[in-house]
């Protein structure tokens, strides 16, 4: 447990109310357990492609008929857009476009055509704004759109934006058509907004698990979440969002080892304005005070001190004011994959066409690439943001009926569930002291 100064002291400022851990709950009772229980399972599943750890979306549908499309479910935005079929470029027609003239439902949101355009930081999209039916469709039970109706949510008269132009860098390359905006139901663009207006939910919440394995997908489940991406005992730590219009929560520190960097000290109230954004790879903070981070943390290109590095944790204030510590390994925090030596390898080819298996060719040499999952973004009112980095590690819920966000430790294919080698083990006593008794009566 990482407590303070020093791993054995921690001393609480004034209005502090404690101090507890994110990630593990000693406890006989573990905190949130009984409430995760009663949230799981939802009224449709998305799954959440991984694209290379940067990128996660999904399927969803718009208009009447449905036209299909796929989108980041991005938690830092309230807006919702697709390519427009006005759009003439290689960028958009290479990818979905929304034709109003092949909807029923379709609405324009005014006499006039309101135009719009969103800056990000490698490129801008131009878009006009329109409203209409959205659909998510059950990613188990209803694939496609093509299974049972009763396993999809529509949310009506959901405003949205057809691009009219987008930069072909990075648009073009990306895999995905558009962005699916899941700011809080204050921001009116917001997907939440519609839904709450609609009463299509019971509850008007969601969870979002990220996948660690990018050949494995990830999935958000609305109306409720999916426990079995929660790792068995791990704690549900509840955080008051600070702005109705996003997920905005009160960051208080970041620790190395353990040791508070005071990153926070010179902001009003010793908070800083952490928003939690799906939408963005990284764990990000403004000019002037993340080098403080940075400058701990540095990763070889190579990976090779990536196991010499220090953990780093996220200190958040949850909504009685308790500091909670939510740890992230060198693993965790970095971007690992591999790459290929330059000319160490060869093929065949006849003409264009490579010859598969032939006497000359020669399997070229990879090695580990690192990239740091932290980086620097100043964005107006000098917020942090909680991306994906910190995302894969825990399961994030969404409540936007108590202007809530939660985080519980995920569990991921690849790890052991814990406490389960001691049950492996006292099965196994179990049966061998069955075994060593049976000797021991006599046969009748």
């Amino acid at each position: 447990e990482l407590l303070g100064d020093s791993p054995s002291s921690f001393s609480s400022s004034e209005g502090d109310k404690g101090h507890q851990d994110g990630a593990t709950d000693t406890s006989d009772t573990v905190r949130g357990e009984e409430e995760l229980r009663r949230l799981d399972g939802g009224t449709v599943h998305v799954d959440l492609l991984n694209n290379n750890n940067s990128q996660y979306y999904g399927d969803f549908s718009l208009g009447s008929p449905g036209q299909r499309f796929t989108a980041v479910f991005d938690t830092g935005s309230g807006i919702t857009w697709v390519p427009g079929a006005t759009c003439s470029s290689s960028t958009c027609s290479e990818h979905h476009q929304f034709g109003t003239e092949h909807s029923k439902s379709f609405e324009e949101t005014g006499q006039s055509k309101n135009e719009g355009t969103i800056h990000y930081g490698t490129g801008e999209v131009h878009y006009q704004d329109g409203k209409d039916t959205l659909t998510f469709c059950d990613s188990h039970s209803d694939p496609g759109c093509h299974g049972p109706k009763a396993s999809r949510l529509k949310v009506p008269n959901q405003p949205f934006g057809m691009s009219t132009s987008q930069t072909d860098y990075p648009f073009r390359i990306l895999p995905f058509d558009g962005i699916l905006g899941l700011a809080p139901s204050k921001n009116t663009g917001s997907v939440m907004h519609a839904l709450k207006e609609s009463s299509a939910l019971k509850k008007n919440i969601f969870g979002v698990y990220l996948s660690q394995d990018s050949h494995r997908s990830g999935s958000i489940d609305f109306g409720g979440i999916e426990r079995a991406h929660i790792s068995p005992h791990s704690p549900l730590t509840w955080h008051k969002i600070q702005s109705p219009q996003e997920w905005s929560l009160d960051m208080k520190d970041l620790l190395v080892d353990g040791k508070p960097l005071h990153i926070c000290d010179d902001r009003p109230n010793g908070t800083c304005p952490a928003v939690v954004d799906t939408g963005s790879s990284l764990i990000t903070g403004p000019t002037g005070e993340i080098e403080k981070l940075l400058s701990k943390v540095r990763i070889k290109d190579d990976c090779s001190n990536q196991s010499k590095l220090p953990t780093v944790s996220l200190r958040l204030a949850d909504k009685d004011g308790v500091l909670t510590d939510y740890p992230l390994t060198p693993k965790e925090y970095t971007l690992q994959g591999l790459d290929e030596v330059p000319q160490t390898g060869n093929s065949e080819y006849l003409k264009e066409f490579p010859v598969l298996g032939g006497s000359g060719d020669k399997v070229p040499e990879l090695k580990p690439h690192c990239d740091p999952g932290l980086g620097v973004m100043d964005v107006p009112g000098r917020k942090w943001v909680i991306g994906d980095t910190f995302l894969r590690r825990y399961y994030s819920i969404y409540d936007d009926d108590r202007g809530l966000v939660g985080f519980a430790k995920s569990i991921h294919p690849d790890e052991p569930v814990p406490g389960a080698d001691l049950a492996s083990k006292t099965r196994q006593d179990s049966k061998t002291m069955t075994a060593g008794t049976q000797g021991m009566w006599p046969i009748a």
